[in-house]
């Protein structure tokens, strides 16, 4: 995905000298501070924040629609995440900001013994992933005796969480992020990208390396989670069998919240958070029937 270059308008921190009232008491040497600013934004420079605190789901809204207004030249998007991962976590990058990484599920290292994610993945373990994905699709295929693109089962799998693929899951429903970004700890990231406007159930932007899918108009009406979630799935096209920049969304990050849910008032009786019931609706007949595709590909792939 090719990165959103110039400046946006949009929440990061800057870097603040400040000298000392009082030099000869407490010295010539005065202090750097971190301090919100709007004004000259860049894509780096967001990914680089904190994110910004918002304590309560209405003063989200508001703080999201005034990164809308004034970026106009984007179709805005959302995903929640518990935590924020960030680059350059080896010692050798100590010196270098951190900032986030969104990747798609293909792409990401193993985990360590202690549930921590490795600083990088294998080229081999990318490319065999690829090699399973593509192997469940053309086994579905030929269940079903169809061919479909295979941007719609990769759409599919991700959503439904059957395998890894090269899409990212994201929504147009800020209550469905911020659930999701609250759904286990009582602080969590809501990210705002802003995309390319759909034109498409499936839209290729090739000059932009991005392929976004609206899954309510490619599912049938059996497939009840992506109507709930209001899902959409994004990524980099064409795909490829290795990592690269191009794989990462916050790419195209422009705004980068951190929902404090810690006095229990980030919801009220106005805004409620969506039900784990309506996120993960039982007996969704699509789901079932990959679950049972995925199995039977897994027993014949073991004899």
């Amino acid at each position: 995905m090719k990165k959103i270059e110039g400046e946006l308008f949009s929440h990061y921190q800057k870097d603040v000298y400040t000298f000392n009232s009082d030099p000869f008491k407490n010295g010539f040497k005065g202090k750097t501070e971190k301090e919100w600013n709007r004004f000259g934004a860049s894509v780096n420079r967001i990914r680089a924040s904190e994110g910004y605190k918002v304590d309560s789901f209405k003063e989200l809204i508001d703080e999201v629609a005034v990164v809308t207004i004034n970026n106009k030249a984007f179709e805005m998007f959302y995903r929640g995440q518990s935590k924020d991962y960030l680059n350059n976590q080896a010692i050798i990058y100590s010196d270098r900001k951190k900032k986030s990484i969104i990747y798609p599920a293909i792409c990401r290292p193993e985990k360590k013994s202690d549930g921590t994610l490795k600083y990088s993945i294998r080229k081999k373990a990318i490319k065999e992933r690829y090699k399973k994905l593509y192997d469940l699709i053309n086994f579905i295929n030929r269940k079903r005796k169809t061919r479909l693109p295979d941007e719609y089962y990769m759409s599919l799998f991700q959503h439904y969480e059957i395998s890894s693929t090269p899409l990212i899951d994201i929504t147009q429903s800020l209550r469905v992020a911020a659930t999701f970004a609250l759904q286990k700890e009582n602080c969590g990231y809501l990210y705002v990208f802003g995309l390319p406007f759909p034109n498409q159930s499936i839209s290729y932007f090739t000059d932009l390396g991005i392929i976004l899918l609206k899954l309510q108009n490619i599912v049938s009406v059996e497939a009840i989670r992506p109507r709930y979630q209001e899902g959409y799935l994004v990524g980099k096209f064409p795909f490829s069998e290795t990592k690269t920049v191009g794989d990462d969304l916050s790419n195209r990050m422009v705004a980068k919240f951190k929902l404090d849910n810690t006095n229990g008032k980030f919801w009220d009786k106005y805004f409620q958070p969506m039900p784990n019931e309506i996120l993960f609706p039982e007996n969704d007949k699509i789901e079932n029937q990959l679950k049972s595709y995925k199995l039977e590909f897994e027993k014949n792939n073991m004899k």
